[in-house]
């Protein structure tokens, strides 16, 4: 994320002689009545001045409400941006490297906590953190800081973080795998990220929203490696994974697939609470409709409790349904689709067009024969059944080859005789 060019300020130099002194100044002189800056502010950060304390001076700013009270009202936001970049600056005075990092901590926990001011304070907080995260080089450091500016984001306003946005084309899903492997952060960093992007991107309305939550939970939920691993926020990063992948099954497909072997998600069967969903979610990854209408039997609570719709849901479950049976069988009868959709003949032609548009069919209809010949599909499920089935198509394909050369050699030896 590149931070923007700075505005020139007219209240704030930073390269002019004591301009320490003015930033303080500038935070007591900015502090909304009827609150105000302690009355040993000023006194103590010029005695950190005088020393050449940078550690000093930033802590006896961040420990002032006043003060931060008074960044915070400094306008235009390019103002305040730019004295909080002063005070950010000072960190390279900072000698050790571990107080510099508890400093940069300290700086974003007081932006982040403290109150807006105005309707844009929202935005104005993010722009400050965004400022601190282009300073700073530590993988660490700038997860905490990016994870910051997304909630702030969020909260004040959720259009930044949609595509086509600055920070929302920052944040897709490759990029921020990228930023977190050239960062060499570690796995409870990088699920810190991924989740606040997940609940950032979230809020954000229409578009592909749900899309870009999902893939981002799925990542939070693939850094959890062990079962041993798996606390309260992976089960709940978990659920809504599943719910994610209920709601809308086709759409990531790929992504989604193999969902059920993340620790976090597999954990989810062996809760009293959550056993319904993992069982749905079974069904969705590799059942079928009838075996979906049977869960339905004693388990249709599950879906008002997780806010899923029947409709939907069978729907879903008819594409899947047909997708199983199309990498079953290379020509489908009509009549086979209608008994395993559970529709009428009449039906089925469409149902086919459904598959085929979401990708995850490739098929002929011969009308006349009423057969879909199947060219490819997803698959939805690969065990010992499926490689049975792939020794036995190669099996055919090998045999099928041997009977064209035999041909071809009997063809070239009754060429050879009649010359």
């Amino acid at each position: 994320m590149s931070a923007a060019p700075p505005h020139p300020s007219s209240t704030l130099v930073n390269v002019a002689e004591n301009a320490e002194l003015r930033l303080v100044q500038l935070l007591a002189d900015s502090c909304p009545s009827p609150q105000a800056v302690t009355p040993n502010f000023q006194s103590s950060c010029e005695a950190a001045v005088g020393n050449a304390d940078a550690a000093g001076l930033i802590r006896a700013i961040l420990g002032d409400s006043g003060a931060i009270a008074g960044l915070l009202a400094v306008e235009p936001t390019e103002e305040a941006v730019s004295a909080f970049s002063l005070l950010a600056a000072l960190l390279d005075r900072v000698e050790s490297e571990a107080d510099q990092s508890a400093l940069v901590a300290a700086m974003a926990q007081t932006i982040t906590v403290a109150p807006a001011a105005g309707a844009d304070g929202g935005k104005k907080k993010a722009a400050m953190l965004a400022a601190l995260y282009n300073l700073r080089s530590s993988g660490v450091e700038k997860v905490d800081l990016l994870a910051r500016i997304v909630t702030l984001s969020a909260e004040s306003d959720p259009k930044v973080l949609a595509e086509g946005q600055p920070l929302g084309d920052v944040l897709d899903a490759a990029n921020v795998k990228k930023m977190t492997e050239d960062w060499g952060v570690g796995r409870a960093d990088q699920r810190k990220l991924y989740r606040a992007i997940a609940d950032g991107v979230g809020k954000v309305q229409g578009g592909d929203s749900a899309a870009r939550r999902q893939k981002f939970l799925l990542s939070a939920l693939g850094t959890y490696a062990e079962a041993s691993e798996v606390d309260a926020d992976a089960l709940a990063t978990a659920k809504d994974a599943a719910v994610g992948a209920i709601q809308d099954p086709v759409t990531l497909f790929a992504e989604q697939r193999g969902m059920l072997l993340l620790p976090a998600v597999a954990a989810l069967g062996n809760g009293a609470a959550t056993k319904s969903l993992f069982a749905l979610l079974q069904i969705f990854q590799e059942g079928k409709l009838e075996d979906f209408e049977s869960f339905l039997k004693s388990n249709e609570a599950t879906l008002a409790e997780y806010g899923l719709s029947k409709d939907e849901c069978t729907r879903h479950m008819r594409l899947l349904s047909l997708c199983s049976l199309a990498s079953e069988h290379e020509e489908i009868p009509y009549s086979a689709i209608a008994s395993t959709l559970h529709v009428e003949d009449t039906e089925v032609e469409t149902w086919v067009i459904a598959a085929v548009s979401s990708g995850l069919l490739s098929a002929k209809m011969d009308q006349l024969q009423k057969v879909v010949m199947v060219e490819s599909c997803v698959v939805r499920k690969f065990d010992i059944e499926q490689w049975k089935a792939l020794q036995s198509r190669l099996h055919s394909w090998k045999k099928n080859v041997k009977s064209v050369l035999d041909g071809l050699e009997k063809s070239q030896a009754a060429t050879q005789g009649q010359l």
